[in-house]
This record gives structure tokens, sequence and C-alpha cells, in this order.
């Protein structure tokens, strides 16, 4: 017995030490890991993200148009349509992007509650492991005191105690009694060999929860940056959009006032063109009498040649050395055409206007050779204005060049211009600089090509 006694206090020792591995370790029971939420958002994310993609696509191209059309009076419509398509496109994508976050964020939810439940459920774990452990801590310390009476009564065997007995019964009930004393004892042990069972089992489940709930947490993380960056990537389209609505609101107010402004001069603008027809109307008269006159001369010294039988070719001049419709770009380095030609509130414009930002006092060159018939250069109000100040009809300071054939080029609103009347210019030679006189909002060069007094499309002729 004392060998048996020995066999089993190892195997109670062995599971004291398994329980006290044991004791600190918070686990659940069940053999069931919690897998990560998978929602229906991983079926609908790409979609939105490709939705997103092809918006933002459709940005650039609306960025670009708004880019191309900003600042050009003529195209001042299509800058408009294209900031409100924009404002639609980022309106769209900030939807798209409000479906994706809140999608994110149920997932996130779900996530967290999975965690908070397993969180629940290790602390259900622990309590009863707590009390399965001081189950164990109880029987071993019972079994301990099993031992030490058997150690006490020292060595028995079942042949002693039945020769000890006074007759068969006495045998047979000190018999049954070893026996039960000895199921005791089996019991004992088959259930503090059961609990460590359990106890190494619950370790094993533990480990696979811990490394669930950190594979949870992870993923968890994982959406809470994606939920951040879409946040982000949603704030800055919604930056995006109270600019546009700000930039439109600013353009419908800045067109209304220049509308209203056109409107309250349209008296004004209606006979400043019919005085600007006058003017183009003399100086084709003018131009005519220059032609019949050196027509005349040509043919009166060809009749005197004759006469004398030495015409000489050579001694032909014309009044003008132009190409007759050879132009070139009158604005070198500045290629912006914020106005070309048409109507306009009532108004007709009847040439281009070349500007940016930086044209300010650029040179202005002769588009083609030709003869000086017109330089202003007496006004003093060069500063940008919604109204006209009078001078120059309009134009401000400004050259007319004739260049023959019918064909003659007006240079508008310079700061100062250069050349006199009759002067003979060469094409590219400089006849004044970029300014804002006469009606002008900016300094800018206010570009026309007339042919027998009518107004053509000088980029028909030019192009930058």
């Amino acid at each position: 017995m004392k060998i048996k006694a020995r066999s089993v206090l190892k195997r109670v020792l062995s599971v004291a030490v398994v329980a006290a591995i044991a004791a600190g370790i918070s686990t659940t029971l069940s053999n069931t890991a919690e897998k990560p939420i998978l929602t229906s958002a991983e079926n609908t994310m790409d979609d939105y993200e490709k939705q997103i993609e092809e918006y933002q696509q459709k940005q650039e191209e609306y960025d670009a148009k708004i880019a191309e059309t900003e600042g050009s009076i003529a195209k001042e419509q299509e800058n408009q349509a294209a900031i409100e398509a924009q404002i639609e496109t980022v309106q769209a994508t900030i939807y798209e992007y409000s479906k994706m976050i809140a999608e994110i964020r149920e997932s996130l939810d779900k996530v967290q509650a999975n965690i908070d439940k397993l969180n629940k459920k290790i602390e259900e774990t622990q309590r009863t492991i707590d009390t399965k452990q001081s189950e164990i801590e109880s029987g071993i310390a019972d079994f301990k005191t099993r031992l030490r009476a058997m150690y006490i009564a020292g060595d028995s065997s079942y042949t002693s105690i039945l020769f000890g007995a006074k007759d068969f019964y006495d045998a047979l009930m000190k018999a049954e009694l070893v026996k039960r004393v000895a199921d005791h004892d089996d019991k004992l042990i088959d259930g503090l060999v059961q609990k460590k069972n359990e106890l190494e089992a619950a370790k094993k489940t533990l480990e696979e929860q811990k490394a669930e709930v950190e594979k949870q947490k992870s993923e968890l993380e994982k959406q809470r940056d994606s939920y951040n960056a879409k946040k982000a990537q949603q704030q800055t389209q919604m930056d995006k959009l109270s600019t546009l609505v700000a930039e439109s609101k600013a353009h419908q107010e800045a067109l209304e006032a220049e509308k209203a402004a056109h409107e309250a001069q349209k008296e004004a603008y209606a006979e400043r063109e019919e005085q600007a027809q006058e003017m183009w109307n003399k100086l084709y008269e003018e131009a005519e009498a220059r032609r019949r006159a050196a027509e005349e001369e040509r043919q009166r010294l060809a009749a005197l040649a004759q006469q004398n039988n030495k015409y000489d070719q050579s001694n032909d001049t014309d009044y003008t050395t132009g190409t007759s419709g050879d132009f070139i770009w009158p604005v070198p380095g500045h290629y912006v055409i914020s106005y070309g030609v048409g109507w306009r509130w009532g108004a007709y414009h009847a040439g281009i206007d070349i500007y940016d930002a930086n044209i300010g006092g650029s040179q202005i060159i002769a588009s083609d050779a030709g003869t000086v018939v017109v330089a202003e250069n007496a006004c003093p109000h060069d500063y940008g204005k919604n109204y006209s100040c009078g001078c120059g009809g309009g134009y401000g300071r400004y050259a007319i060049i004739d260049h023959g054939n019918g064909y003659m080029t007006l240079y508008g609103h310079m700061t100062n211009c250069i050349v006199t009347v009759g002067q003979q210019v060469k094409q590219g030679e400089t006849i004044g600089y970029v300014g804002s006189t006469g009606h002008s909002t900016g300094n800018h060069c206010h570009f026309e090509v007339r042919l027998n007094g009518t107004a053509l499309n000088p980029e028909n002729f030019v192009s930058p």
C-alpha cells in the first residue's frame, strides 16, 4: 500500500502543478472561437471604390474645363456650366463616400461588439476556472489527509484484514469497507485527473481565443484606419464642394453685376458702336482715296514714261508695305483669349481680348507691316473699370494700322501708344504697351481685324 500511496501522491502532485499553472489564466471552456465579422460591405466596397474612381476622373475633366474657361468672358457660360457639373459630381462623390463610411462604421461596430462579447465570456469563464481551481485545491487537501491517515496506519493488506476478522460476516464487512475506501480513493483521483484534463483543454482553448481576439483587434484597427482615411477623403471633397459653391456664387454675382452695368449703359454702347462704325467707314474711305490717288499717280507716271519711252517700274511706290492678310500674334508671350467676337447682352464685341495675370506693360507689335492711320495717346484713365471713361471711343489709347487691300488692324487699351499717324511700321515692330485705358476692366489688349471697314474674327487670321 505504501508503494501505491506514493504513486497516488505523485499523480496528485502532478494535478496540483497543472492546477497551479492554470490558476492565473483567464479563459473559456468553449472550444468554438468567434470568427471575424464579414459584413455585406466586403461585397460592395469594390463597387464604391470603382464609382468614386469614375467620379474623380470626371472631376479631373471638369477641373481642366474650369481652368480652360476661367477668366474667359466669351466662355463664361461654359465655365459656369462646368462649375455646376463639377458641383454635382463632387456631391455624388461625397454620397458614395457616405455609403462606404456607413458600411465601415457598421462593420466596426460589429467587430467591436464581437470583441466585447468575447471579453464578457472570458470574464465568465474566469469565474468558472476560479471555482474549479478551488475544487481541485479542496480535493487535493482531502486526499492529502487520506494519505496521511494511510501512512499513520502503516502497511496493511486485504489478507491481514480478512485474517483479523472474528467470523465470516466480520470478514465480509471488512472486505466491503476496504472496497468502498478504495472506490472512494479511485473516484477522488479520477475526479482530480478529469479536472486536470479540463484545465489543460481550457488552456489550449484560451490560447486559440486569445489569438482570435488579437486577430479581431487587428481587423478592428485596420477598419478604423480605413474609416479615418475615407472620412478624410470625404472631408476633402466637402471642402472642394464648399469652394466650388462659393466660386459659382461669386461668378453668378459678377455676371449679374456686369449684365446690370451693360444694361445701364446700353444706350452708351449703341452710341459708341455707331461712332466706331462711322470712324471705320471714314478710315475706309480715306484708304480708298489714297489707293485711287496712288493708282492715278501710277497711271500718270506710266503714261509719261510711254511718252518719253523710259518708264521705270522701280519708281512705283505703294502707301503700304503690308501683305494684306498675313498676320502674326500681336502680344508675344501672352496667348489667352479672355473674350472673343460675338454678341453679349445687346452689345457686339468686334475683336478678341488678349489677357493673362501678367500681361500689364507687355509689348504690342504690329500684326503686319503697314501705315499707322490712327494713334490715340491721350487717355489718362489707365486702371480697371466696368464703365467707359469715353476716351478714344472706349478704346482708350489705341492704334490702327492700314495694311492695304482693305485690311486694317486695331490695338486698344494701351498704357502707351508709341507710334504716330503716317508712320510706316514693319511686321513685328513694337507699337505700344498693354494697359487698361478706355472701357477696360483690367490690363488686356483688344485686337480687331477689319476688311473694308467690316469686322472679321481675328482668330481666323492669328493664333496663339
